[in-house]
């Protein structure tokens, strides 16, 4: 067989279902190779769009996500999508073609060092020369993509390595039983746990890819302590449950009353203040439990450090956790919490006009989405408004960028590899208008393989977020932060999908419906009001106080 059907057969070996691609003459090979194994092809229309849709398809399924680009500009186009992935801690392998490598540095069709390009936003990148080395370099890149803390992972594939003939047979790869506590940080994790009146878990991506549900609910439960958790994280513990005090738009504010914050499988980067205020109040201990050590200490040392796969830590504290119940402060979090959530209900359901306030918009989607939906944020502020009142039931079921990296234009791809991942489910995006231009064209794709959601733009003409701060910094300043309020829906429309624009709040929620009713790629453009900022980018001065 030749290199691309090898490369094939070892994806369906790992149990490989779909691949996003831009196709070039340096993979056909291995386009050839997928096909004859039966596996999923979905073209995209950039190779950004692909990569962040086999990231998307990896969150909602929990399986690692594929992508396959051509040589040169087909790698520099998917390095952003490398990076949010590499950020995020998701499983993602980037297959690259490449010059034949007779021709190396002759200045032939698309001849560049792909590698030097990616390596830093990958946990590992490599070029195999021969093909019956192929099987080895595969093995080991999917070992370190999903070893440890999960990442992204980029092989280039010479031409004449993929046209190459081998006899070899693909293997599946083994991996090792993921580490536990060590007996002594497991006993001072306990015995702080056991001293504490009000702790609380702060859950991250870590655990998200551990597959630690399970033991999170359990260990929560018999300990009575409230959970939070950042987006990745979502949906481990459905939102209202027993244990649960949902986003930390909600839990931060018990976080902030705590005497004990446990770090689950996420460091402390932006997404969680840098571990100080507004989120901490600085006189908490730290528990940082985290598969990677060198995410452990970041921007602040913790009291115990505990070097573990979230899961297995999680098990061993739910096994071993002989302490007094935190009942009573469990109760005071989550009427904390409750409130705060009747808070937010508060400022967005009642809300008339037009142009529609954002919060309105953002309260329709999740009317008319249902339970069952996998629901996406992207955007500036319109992002800080969803991502604070979305709800998660079940884990992968919220998708939204890494705050930490702050990537916008993830939306659409998200929504093309989620629906490809679970075309069961409805798929609800809200985005901005600023956000949407990255991705639209994907609209074509999700038409194209039969792949319908809705994309909910909020059309405030503006890079809102942006341009919040520049009025308040540099006033004269605005052109670069204006955008046109576009007739988005006619692009949905174009390629044979579902286009609404709404103006007034009280026609968003059955736009949405009939959108989502439709079966088809969908976009709703809601015009909302400009200069309108949430209450959190309000309360939290924007992100410039992290720059």
């Amino acid at each position: 067989m030749h290199g691309g059907t090898f490369t094939a057969n070892w994806l369906k070996e790992q149990g490989v279902t779909h691949v996003f691609a831009l196709s070039g003459e340096h993979v056909l090979p291995l386009l050839d190779g997928l096909a004859d194994a039966g596996i999923d092809v979905i073209a995209c229309r950039h190779e950004q769009a692909a990569v962040l849709a086999a990231e998307a398809f990896a969150r909602v399924t929990g399986r690692p996500g594929i992508a396959t680009v051509t040589a040169g500009p087909g790698v520099t186009n998917a390095v952003t999508g490398l990076a949010v992935a590499n950020t995020s801690g998701s499983p993602v392998m980037l297959l690259s073609g490449k010059t034949s490598t007779a021709k190396r540095h002759t200045g032939t069709f698309q001849d560049m060092d792909g590698v030097a390009v990616v390596q830093g936003v990958t946990k590992y990148a490599d070029t195999v020369y021969l093909t019956d080395r192929l099987g080895d370099y595969l093995d080991r890149a999917w070992r370190r993509m999903v070893g440890g803390r999960p990442g992204a992972v980029a092989l280039e594939l010479p031409h004449d390595v993929l046209k190459g003939e081998t006899s070899a047979e693909p293997r599946k790869v083994v991996l090792p039983e993921p580490p536990g506590a060590s007996p002594a940080a497991l006993a001072q994790t306990l015995q702080l746990l056991s001293e504490s009146e009000r702790p609380i878990i702060v859950a991250g991506g870590g655990a998200f890819w551990s597959g630690a549900g399970d033991a999170l609910r359990a260990f929560a439960e018999r300990a009575r302590i409230p959970v939070t958790a950042v987006n990745a994280a979502r949906g481990l513990i459905a939102d209202g449950e027993d244990v649960s005090l949902g986003p930390l738009s909600e839990g931060g504010f018990q976080i902030m009353m705590a005497d004990v914050v446990v770090l689950v499988g996420t460091k402390l980067d932006a997404s969680v203040t840098m571990g100080g205020p507004p989120l901490f109040a600085g006189t908490e201990k730290l528990i940082q439990i985290d598969i990677e050590p060198t995410n452990i200490g970041l921007n602040r040392m913790p009291d115990v450090a505990v070097t573990g796969d979230a899961r297995v830590v999680l098990e061993q504290l739910a096994e071993a956790w002989d302490g007094k119940p935190k009942d009573a402060w469990l109760a005071q979090a989550k009427e904390g919490g409750g409130q705060l959530r009747a808070a937010w209900e508060a400022q967005t359901a009642p809300l008339e006009g037009s142009p529609v306030p954002p919060g309105r918009m953002i309260h329709e989607v999740m009317t008319q989405a249902g339970r069952e939906a996998i629901l996406i944020s992207d955007g500036g502020d319109i992002h800080t408004w969803a991502i604070t009142r979305f709800p998660a039931y079940r884990p992968g079921s919220l998708l939204a960028t890494h705050d930490a990296l702050g990537t916008i234009g993830v939306g659409v791809p998200y929504a093309l590899g989620a629906k490809a991942a679970a075309p069961d489910r409805d798929v609800v995006l809200c985005i901005g208008d600023g956000s949407f231009g990255f991705g639209a064209m994907e609209l074509e794709t999700a038409s194209r393989y039969g792949l319908p959601f809705t994309a909910v733009v909020a059309t405030n003409g503006a890079w809102g977020n942006i341009r919040h701060e520049q009025g308040k910094q540099f006033a004269k300043q605005t052109g670069a932060t204006e955008l046109s309020v576009a007739s988005y829906e006619k692009i949905a429309e174009a390629f044979g999908g579902y286009g609404e624009r709404v103006e007034d709040a009280k026609d968003v929620g059955p736009a949405i419906r009939r959108a989502i009713d439709s079966g088809k790629p969908a976009v709703v453009n809601v015009i909302t009001q400009p200069g309108v900022v949430s209450p959190v980018t309000e309360m939290v001065g924007g992100m410039m106080s992290m720059l």
